[in-house]
């Protein structure tokens, strides 16, 4: 393994708060204690922002998530639109609307059910007709038969959030070890977390590991049950025409946004191969080409661009898609926030939802949902 790095000034073995993984729940809540006064260390086994975090192709949909997360991604989204004014932390943060769109009557029928149930849970959406669509957004085929629109989809960049996020932190206080794996946690009143530098002491434990999160809850005797997804993504050279908004599918199989310099990035969870143990993220290239195929069907406009890039990442969720927060294992001083499917746009509301649990005991919204023990006795 690589020689491990710390960053955050004077090393400290005893600290408030530990936290292990370092993507953006992780970090986020991390940068959320240090500001409160908290004294803070966060542990990643690779390096930071390394993982899903980075390689996801950067949406912040509302309309693509589970019904029961729609108010914490509504919640989620209003701290992202913040981040920069409030904390000073620049994602390249655009909410640009989006279009999730059927193919078929049966999508269709879908969709409209879809929308009005979100809509019943205050997400601002509209079903439109053919001509709304085709006046709306002319660059969609005419093969959509169907569209809802949102204005509250949009994108950020995980590039830039991630160095951001990472110098915020520290600005904080925040002591940073990568390439530092955790390999034995001891509960107790002071939480002894046993690294490949040595150990270190806690009054309490954050687990944000993500993919890994049902490793590092065998230590403590926790059953998390994590499923590994290796979502694709891919990158076009830039485009002259302009997408207007977030394209996502009835079916969620399809994820299509144009950044800044007018590429476009498109996904939607087909998976490559790998696995945890390998560490291998490779490319299925007849997934990757139905993926394409589908992006094309529903932007024609695309054919025109040749593709530049694709790459695959881990993505961990759990059973039921809804992630892990809170109390591990009865241990009133050890947390986890892990796991969502959408890590991307939900972390800001799992890391405030974590340090909220942390700092004070409770949180804004209820998270019995997301009870960590809800597999222990499957």
């Amino acid at each position: 393994m690589s020689t491990p790095t710390h960053f955050g000034g004077q090393q400290r073995q005893n600290v408030d708060v530990a936290i292990i993984g370092g993507g953006i729940v992780g970090l986020f809540t991390a940068f959320l204690l240090a500001r409160s006064g908290r004294r803070v260390a966060l542990f990643e086994q690779g390096e930071i922002w390394s993982e899903a975090s980075a390689v996801n192709a950067g949406s912040l949909g509302v309309q693509n998530k589970l019904n029961p997360l729609v108010p914490y991604t509504l919640w989620s989204w209003e701290i992202w639109q913040k981040l920069a004014t409030e904390f000073g932390i620049d994602a390249a943060v655009k909410r640009s609307g989006g279009y999730k769109i059927a193919l078929t009557d049966e999508e269709a029928e879908r969709l409209g059910h879809s929308a009005a149930e979100q809509a019943r849970l205050g997400l601002t959406v509209e079903m439109l007709t053919r001509k709304q669509i085709e006046k709306q957004a002319p660059w969609l085929s005419a093969e959509v038969t169907a569209a809802a629109y949102s204005p509250d989809d949009g994108s950020a960049s995980p590039t830039k959030m991630g160095p951001a996020l990472a110098k915020a932190a520290l600005a904080c206080g925040v002591q940073i070890f990568s390439r530092t794996p955790v390999f034995d946690i001891n509960p107790g009143p002071r939480v002894e977390i046993n690294t490949s530098e040595g150990a270190y002491f806690a009054s309490q434990l954050a687990i944000t590991t993500g993919a890994w999160t049902q490793g590092v809850g065998a230590m403590l005797g926790a059953t998390l049950p994590v499923e590994l997804d290796v979502n694709m993504v891919t990158v076009t050279e830039p485009a002259a025409f302009t997408i207007g908004g977030l394209v996502s599918h009835a079916r969620g199989i399809l994820t299509l946004k144009q950044v800044a310099n007018g590429s476009c990035l498109i996904g939607g969870g087909w998976q490559g191969v790998g696995t945890l143990e390998d560490r291998r993220k490779d490319i299925d290239h007849d997934q990757l080409v139905q993926n394409i195929r589908l992006a094309l069907q529903v932007v024609p406009g695309l054919r025109r661009l040749n593709a530049l890039r694709s790459w695959a990442g881990y993505e961990g969720v759990t059973p039921d898609s809804l992630p892990y927060i809170g109390h591990l294992g009865g241990q009133e001083n050890i947390f986890v926030a892990a796991c969502a499917r959408g890590g991307f746009t939900l972390g800001p509301a799992m890391a405030r939802l974590l340090s909220e649990l942390i700092s004070k005991g409770r949180t804004t919204l209820p998270i019995d949902i997301f009870d960590p023990a809800r597999f222990e006795n499957d």
